[in-house]
């Protein structure tokens, strides 16, 4: 956070541009400083003036008695690259471009935006924005930007926020304020020309006052870095909460208007997030839930969770909630059973949910026994107790025994309480000062139950994933085959490049006239299968260039010479290599295996149910490359239709273990060849029954496009 240090905690804040009149945007941040009490110093520049709000006014950079920590720009956007320039030469190292007109607006507001990119590298400046709102140290009270919430009080706390919006961004302080979340620091990054979030999410990942790290996301130019720095928190036990919109069509084309980021694949988003232990949320109450669950850092051994109500719809949703987010409600162990029936009324029902029903909002002892009960039982890690409107005298006694079994068992108690906060204000308090999160509604309760256990169990997966290693394999004559090359693979190509790398073929070979796969066809123990082979033909079935099913010497030929008459007909121009002749795989599943070299993120890795379902049900998992064993498990057990792979209603069991080590062989084949490989797919995967093996039925490869290719390693994620 060192990097960060002044800019969080200025000694002097420059406003360049600078008003008197303390309502427009370049008089707001002066305004807002002041109000809060700053005591550095303000340093207005405008050769307009000689005063501004109290403060002596000077007329440009230069002129400033020091070099300000901060230099916030509310200038025209045509002014801003000179403002930088002059604020670099005297030696400022952060300014925060309050200024709109950039790369959100078209591809001249691109070229301004470049511009301050290429002046704050040369001066070695870090630049927050263009096109953003400031940014509020909310712990310090040092709030520095415009817009009314700049200038309201928020609870501090340690829950640090970045967002690419920031009239949004605002609102999100604002409404997780009002329920009861308490912020570090809040930046809103703009256009991120220089400084990103994800520079801001790693920084916070190295503040001690930063619990839980959190980000409103329209798509990040630095996205291969996501993987890293979540990591990197996950190790520092410190949660990241992300927001990513633009996850629809719709949304994705607004996120590019309005801060000109690039959305990029939300699978590959959601594939660095389950690869790193960030948890997605979906609005404002959603990141407000998990973070009350998360800030108390009280995390569960496991996904086990109790539920406690004094009604039973309450527990029914609470039980529902619980399975949504990944948990278990488990059977109570036989002693807590019997000892809970001694002291519950007889028409309680001890399970789980257990309702203890409305007596317990005449004995207060009901709720302590049956805390101590569950908190001690093995086969929970987590409690979830819904208390409904119980308010009074009542409330405060139920509130010290949640809060006295929460410390003295160490067990995660999360609280559903929607009584009228004037009659049990003095039980929230014990709550929030004991560290419990409580909240409005049983389900929003499970919720926060979820996040502590999707933190609790990334982190044992990091743990795992420490013992293992990617495979690596290196293969250079491959990588000098493709390089520079400008036409797509054929499949026969595209196959002797799987080969390499250890990825399992379809028996077959290239013939190049009737008679050589008459020959070739009748050295196989299946039926044949004939392909054209054309990089000029990437769709052979369109081109009739397929045939499926070809018996016999003369079948094989005519099919042969069929195959080349289509060609030659459907793409006169085209250079044909001639026809492969392939064996037909019988029984098989088919899976589609992939890798995209995606812009934002790198080489990623695909593997998913083939046919129909690859393109109807899009029953696919992603994971950025490269991979471990574990990973490349996880990734074929969470598709939807894995159980159709382990033997589904008595059917033999597909060879898993081949799809994995496919996986891992193609993961290794898309870091070595990163350079010069766009796309690879393989479709379909025959996968055979257990021990039997898996064989690439089909396969195609596009190279990295020539300028791509071209560009520095170092440059590229």
């Amino acid at each position: 956070m060192s990097t960060f240090e002044h800019f969080f905690n200025p000694r002097s804040v420059a406003v360049i541009g600078a008003s008197q009149d303390l309502a427009s945007i370049s008089g707001q941040p002066i305004a807002h400083l002041k109000a809060k009490g700053y005591a550095g110093q303000i340093l207005p520049v405008n050769p307009r003036y000689t005063e501004v709000a109290g403060y002596t006014c000077y007329p440009d950079a230069a002129s400033l008695p020091v070099a300000p920590d901060v230099a916030v720009i509310a200038v025209a956007a045509r002014r801003v690259a000179g403002a930088l320039a002059d604020l670099g030469r005297k030696g400022c190292r952060f300014a925060v471009i309050l200024s709109s007109g950039f790369a959100e607006a078209g591809e001249e507001g691109a070229r301004a935006q470049r511009e301050i990119t290429a002046t704050a590298h040369e001066f070695g400046m870090r630049v927050i924005g263009p096109n953003c709102q400031g940014y509020m140290n909310i712990s310090g009270r040092i709030h520095v930007g415009f817009g009314a919430p700049y200038g309201l009080t928020y609870p501090a706390g340690h829950l640090s926020l970045t967002s690419q919006s920031g009239a949004f961004g605002n609102s999100i302080v604002m409404l997780a304020s009002q329920e009861g979340i308490g912020f570090r620091h809040y930046v809103s990054t703009g256009n991120e020309s220089v400084t990103t979030s994800l520079d801001f999410m790693d920084a916070m990942v190295d503040d001690p006052a930063t619990h839980v790290i959190a980000g409103y996301v329209e798509g990040f130019q630095d996205a291969h870095r996501l993987v890293g720095i979540g990591r990197r928190a996950l190790q520092a036990g410190k949660p990241m909460l992300v927001w990513k919109v633009g996850t629809s069509e719709a949304g994705a084309k607004a996120a590019a208007s309005h801060t000109a980021n690039l959305g990029g694949a939300m699978a590959l988003y959601r594939a660095a997030f389950k690869q790193s232990g960030i948890i997605e949320v979906s609005d404002v109450g959603d990141l407000a839930d998990c973070a009350k669950a998360l800030l108390p850092q009280r995390f569960p051994q496991g996904n086990r969770l109790a539920v406690v109500t004094i009604s039973g719809g309450a527990g029914i949703a609470m039980a529902d909630g619980a399975f949504n987010g990944g948990l278990q409600l488990p059977a109570l162990d036989a002693s807590t059973v019997d000892a809970l029936k001694q002291v519950l009324p007889s028409f309680a029902a001890v399970a789980n949910p257990l309702d203890v029903t409305a007596s317990l909002l005449a004995d207060a002892n009901l709720l302590k026994v049956t805390l101590e009960k569950l908190a001690d039982d093995p086969n929970v890690d987590m409690i979830g107790l819904a208390l409904a409107a119980a308010s009074g005298k009542l409330a405060v006694e139920l509130a010290r025994e949640i809060a006295r079994i929460s410390q003295e068992r160490d067990i995660p108690i999360l609280v559903a309480w929607n009584a009228d906060p004037s009659s049990v204000q003095e039980a929230y308090d014990i709550l929030d000062q004991a560290r419990i999160p409580r909240y409005q509604s049983p389900v929003r309760c499970a919720r926060g139950a979820s996040a502590l256990w999707t933190f609790a169990e990334a982190r044992r997966r990091m743990d795992a994933l420490a013992s293992e290693q990617p495979l690596v394999i290196h293969q250079p004559q491959v990588r000098a085959a493709i390089a520079g090359r400008r036409t797509d693979l054929t499949e026969y190509e595209a196959k002797q490049v799987l080969g390499a790398y250890g990825i399992r073929t379809t028996q077959e070979q290239l013939a190049t006239s009737a008679a050589q796969a008459a020959q070739l066809a009748a050295g196989m123990d299946a039926p044949a299968v004939l392909k054209i082979q054309s990089a000029d033909i990437p769709h052979k079935t369109e081109a009739g260039g397929v045939r499926v099913g070809v018996r016999g010497a003369d079948a094989v030929a005519a099919a042969f010479d069929e195959i080349m008459r289509n060609a030659r007909t459907y793409a006169p121009q085209a250079a044909l290599d001639g026809v492969l002749v392939q064996e037909m795989i019988g029984s098989a599943h088919e899976l589609i295996l992939g890798i995209n070299n995606d812009p934002l993120f790198g080489p990623a890795v695909m593997v998913g149910f083939g046919g129909i379902y690859a393109e109807v049900m899009k029953d696919v998992s992603f994971r950025l490359a490269p991979i471990v064993r574990s990973e490349a498990e996880q990734m074929v057990r969470e598709l939807r239709a894995f159980a159709i792979l382990d033997g589904a209603r008595g059917r033999p069991k597909a060879d898993v273990e081949a799809v994995v080590d496919t996986l891992l062989r193609l993961s290794a084949l898309a870091i070595d060849l990163r350079d010069v490989v766009q796309e690879l797919d393989i479709n379909p995967l025959f996968v055979l029954q257990a021990g039997q093996g898996a064989k690439a039925g089909d396969a195609l490869a596009k190279p990295l496009p020539p300028a791509q290719a071209a560009e520095p390693e170092a440059t590229r994620p």
